[in-house]
């Protein structure tokens, strides 16, 4: 078998015992890796209704065929779990250099279970591997647990996934880290290792995976070199990266301000890419193997007004909307210095600003009072206050420790007045792009099976001009619509998107690179698995993985409780207005549109539009019959 070690390690944290599992190359071919395998995994062979932070909750890190060849956007790894955000099944994603580590260390995948009696950190080199004494780095920052664990093995090129004290500390929404500034950020999953005593997972090798095509490969690696040298906008993107959507959702008024009340944010200049590229950044940062390089770092040196390690990285896009404008804050320096506490304490920078300005908004309204901040005024626009309460959620100290439950809990504890103007799905905070501009992320926040994401779905800019784009037309869209209009093409996008980010998430690839507006189209990535596996791999069976995936995940929720009434948007958007003087002044959200929309979404899914939930033909028609037999059982003990 190609692409693969053919090896998968189960660890049980709570009897110290590993076990290699050897899966049939049919497995692999059906599940391929990282999301979809995720999901299968805590589909198969965990109980319904386990608690997040219970030892039975599996941890999965997950790779792919793809992961070690030297191609640009190549370089992430999955992390599945159920989350303690959501209470859904989740994944998370990372780049970096941790992937081709654990790829070069001999294994496919890492299902973990159990809790550990005392603190442990995973060592796997070279086809070895053995849990170790993480007592002594329990509570220290992310830096300095890595650096322990590097002196210890007496290596410095090992590489380490870890947690910071938020997610020992079951911040709901810590995440994962590796080389301190690539996060598996979103949903929690650092809580979940955090639950299980686990620290890290430490991984080195230097056994080469068996490709298929090595000429391929290496003339895809120069598909890349080439574009992003003499594209215009590829050049542009390694210079900006996601900064680059301060000035692309700023003209429609979409860009998220004073808890998502408005659209436009009157400093929005001070948070450009190319302010930040000039005040803030010598040179991009990258993953391995990656000539893309549009990762954003911190140039050496910072000093003032705040001193900023630059080892912790920058903040990308998704920080600077959620901590940035969403706050009314422009000062680049202390975004940057919050982000680099979110990076030593291991916290989501998107579900930090949407609670921070959640609760900013509430004690603005008079909903929350000094007395029940401990005396701190939560006011919009203050930066240091960021940074202050950034240490305090990851410390979990006086108010962080209610702002650490995330904005749903928060809501519910406070009462009536603060759920009304939560802006969450699932339990979820919105990332930092508006629904209201780009109409088909209100069915993808809505129905996304673990909660508002913005790379799971394409969005409306990908059929909002005319001509349409080939790599759009090429997924069956003809005609533009109006981003701001939500209607069938709406849900066609949304649902055909969706499988194809899931398969991405399954390849484990990098958005920024395998996308339907990036360097590879989709017959590269073909090309790409062709070449890694050797099989006659198509794009119809690319599709029907995501697919597989997406209803994976919707089964599993269904299992859980979920369905139909949980796929809804927070009230305000249909009913509060967006108060600024921009292009999206008073715009809402028509609730009849969303709710036929929504239908359309279910039944191109071939889902039951009364619950929501995937029918027994579609199950059996992605390969999941067994699946079928699990959901009944678990509605046979609950009934």
């Amino acid at each position: 078998m190609k692409g693969y070690w053919g090896k998968i390690l189960h660890i049980d944290l709570a009897d110290e015992k590993f076990t290699v599992e050897e899966p049939e190359e049919a497995f692999y071919r059906k599940y391929i890796g990282g999301a979809c395998m995720g999901a299968f995994y805590l589909m198969k062979y965990m109980d319904a209704a386990v608690d997040p932070y219970a030892p039975e909750n599996l941890l999965v890190f997950s790779l792919s065929s793809m992961t070690g060849a030297p191609i640009s956007g190549n370089a992430r790894h999955c992390v599945t779990s159920k989350s303690p955000l959501t209470g859904t099944i989740a994944s998370s994603e990372a780049g970096g250099y941790w992937a081709p580590e654990l790829k070069f260390s001999g294994y496919d995948a890492l299902v973990i279970k159990g809790k550990a009696k005392n603190p442990v950190y995973v060592w796997i080199h070279n086809g070895e591997y053995e849990l170790r004494d993480a007592s002594s780095i329990w509570g220290t920052i992310t830096g300095e647990a890595q650096d322990a664990i590097r002196k210890e093995l007496g290596d410095n090129k090992v590489r380490v996934a870890l947690i910071g004290p938020a997610g020992e500390k079951l911040v709901r929404y810590a995440g994962i880290v590796n080389e301190l500034k690539h996060f598996n950020g979103r949903n929690g999953m650092g809580a979940v290792m955090g639950s299980k005593n686990l620290k890290a997972v430490a991984v080195r090798g230097t056994m080469k995976p068996e490709f298929h095509d090595l000429e391929t490969i290496q003339d895809m690696a120069k598909i890349a070199v080439d574009k992003v040298n003499n594209d215009e906008f590829f050049s542009l993107f390694k210079k900006h990266g996601t900064t680059l959507n301060v000035e692309w959702n700023s003209p429609a008024g979409g860009l998220p301000t004073k808890n998502w009340t408005a659209g436009t944010f009157e400093e929005q200049d001070n948070l450009r890419g190319e302010t930040y590229y000039k005040k803030m950044m010598k040179n991009p940062g990258t993953c391995w193997a990656c000539v893309q390089s549009c990762k954003r770092n911190v140039k050496p040196g910072i000093e003032k007004p705040y001193s900023i390690d630059e080892r912790y990285g920058g903040p990308e896009y998704e920080t600077i909307g959620m901590c940035g404008s969403n706050l009314l804050i422009s000062d680049l320096h202390a975004i940057s210095k919050a982000n680099e506490y979110a990076s030593k304490y291991g916290i989501d920078t998107i579900s930090l600003g949407g609670t921070i300005g959640f609760a900013m908004e509430c004690f603005e309204r008079g909903i929350l009072s000094r007395e029940d901040t401990g005396g701190i005024d939560l006011k919009f626009g203050d930066g240091e206050l960021l940074i202050k309460l950034t240490e305090m959620v990851g410390k979990r100290e006086g108010f962080g420790d209610l702002l650490a439950e995330g904005t749903f809990l928060m809501a519910r504890k406070i009462g009536a007045e603060a759920e009304r103007i939560a802006v969450t799905v699932k339990g979820k905070e919105f990332p930092a792009h508006m629904p209201r501009t780009k109409a088909s992320l209100a069915l993808a926040y809505a129905c996304n099976g673990f909660g508002p994401d913005h790379v799971s779905s394409d969005h409306d800019s990908g059929i909002g001009t005319d001509p349409i784009g080939e790599t759009m037309q090429g997924m069956g869209f003809y005609d533009a619509v109006d981003p701001v209009e939500l209607n069938f093409e709406k849900a066609k996008l949304f649902a055909y998107s969706q499988r194809y980010y899931s398969a991405l998430d399954s390849f484990t690839v990098c958005n920024f690179c395998f996308n339907t507006w990036s360097i590879y189209n989709f017959q590269d990535l073909v090309e790409c698995v062709r070449a890694t596996t050797g099989w006659q791999y198509t794009l119809y069976e690319l599709m029907l993985l995501g697919e597989r995936r997406v209803n994976l995940v919707r089964a599993f929720n269904q299992r859980e409780g979920f369905g139909r009434r949980d796929d809804m948007l927070p009230e305000r958007l249909f009913m509060d207005p967006l108060d600024d003087n921009g292009p999206s002044k008073g715009r809402t959200i028509d609730r009849d549109e969303f709710v036929q929309a929504r239908d359309h979404y279910y039944n191109i899914n071939g889902w039951n539009p009364d619950t929501g939930n995937p029918s027994e033909t579609k199950l059996k028609e992605l390969g999941l019959g067994w699946v079928i037999d699990i959901i009944k059982s678990s509605e046979t003990k609950t009934s």
